[in-house]
């Protein structure tokens, strides 16, 4: 009964979080809703911070099922500094290619962080055949992430100043900057990898117990990491390339949700991280949007003043 009414709870706090961020501040509610402003800055705004959430909750959730390691993230194999390397070279390229601004937000960003990611991505699926334990493949992304990183630093070193300040704008993380029609990519992605997650909820249950215990179900171990691995990695992908890098969620949301369930099971943790992740990046877009009249604060620094409290509350607490 208790778990129920905090799922309950979790879900109205969610819906009232949704209305709060899709209310008007101080126009006409007639004038509002069908307003251009509404629809093509508004609704994307606040469509693609609860899709983003919930993206990254169920991304952190299997990427903690991959690595059976609670503080796993999309840096451990490197999505996060692949994508930021292929919007750093795109933003540093931009001006020599002739690229517009207008043509970099809509086309050319996005894609090179996608670009940047799935290049990790093969990377990794191609190594993962060749190696056979867990620890070298987090080596491999832990040595990806600092080789990007590397060449993200060299890149801003030789870049103009005015790139740097479009890249590190990037790097703060916003849903401000989605439009409408890339909520379809967005959504989409977010649906194949819950699609992953709901389809193999009983063989990722398995695939916690250990390798033997997965082996002696009749199932692989590695086709299970591969599909670990498509799914977290697609979803943060998708996300960091339309709404920069967004840090925590993936790794509080699936660990407010076993709280809430008081269980690693993962068919009663997909929906409950699902509302958690949403929860938290549309709070903090509220925050970030209103805390400061006529400014808008970054979404990464109050997701880490969020949630860098509620982990060691949770931590700390008594089970």
């Amino acid at each position: 009964m208790q778990r129920k009414q905090y799922i309950l709870l979790a879900t109205l706090a969610l819906a009232a979080l949704l209305l709060v961020d899709l209310w008007p501040n101080d126009l006409s509610l007639k004038a509002f809703w069908g307003s251009e402003i509404f629809i093509e800055l508004r609704l994307p705004r606040v469509i693609s911070a609860m899709i983003g959430g919930i993206a990254l909750g169920w991304s952190g959730l299997m990427m903690q099922t991959l690595f059976r390691n609670p503080l796993a993230g999309p840096f451990l194999i490197g999505i996060t500094p692949g994508a930021t390397f292929g919007v750093a070279l795109t933003t540093y390229l931009g001006s020599s290619l002739g690229l517009n601004e207008a043509l970099s937000h809509m086309a050319i960003q996005p894609l090179a962080a996608l670009g940047g990611a799935f290049l990790v991505l093969g990377i990794q699926l191609a190594l993962h055949k060749k190696l056979t334990q867990m620890h070298s493949l987090l080596l491999v992304g832990l040595v990806l992430g600092y080789f990007f990183g590397a060449a993200v630093d060299i890149i801003t070193q030789t870049a103009q100043a005015q790139q740097v300040k479009q890249f590190v704008m990037w790097g703060m993380g916003s849903f401000d900057r989605v439009l409408l029609q890339e909520l379809i990519p967005l959504g989409l992605t977010t649906l194949a990898g819950g699609l992953i997650l709901i389809y193999h909820k009983h063989t990722f249950n398995t695939y916690l117990l250990g390798d033997i215990h997965v082996e002696s179900a009749g199932k692989s171990a590695k086709s299970i990491r591969t599909w670990l691995i498509l799914g977290s990695a697609s979803m943060a992908a998708v996300v960091t390339a339309f709404c920069g890098p967004i840090s925590f969620v993936g790794l509080i949301a699936p660990h407010i949700s076993r709280k809430i369930n008081g269980s690693e099971s993962h068919q009663k943790n997909i929906f409950t991280t699902a509302i958690t992740g949403a929860s938290l990046t549309l709070a903090a877009d509220i925050i970030a949007n209103n805390a400061i009249p006529n400014s808008t604060l970054p979404v990464n620094a109050i997701l880490s003043i969020i949630g860098a409290p509620l982990v060691i509350w949770m931590l700390a607490r008594k089970p």
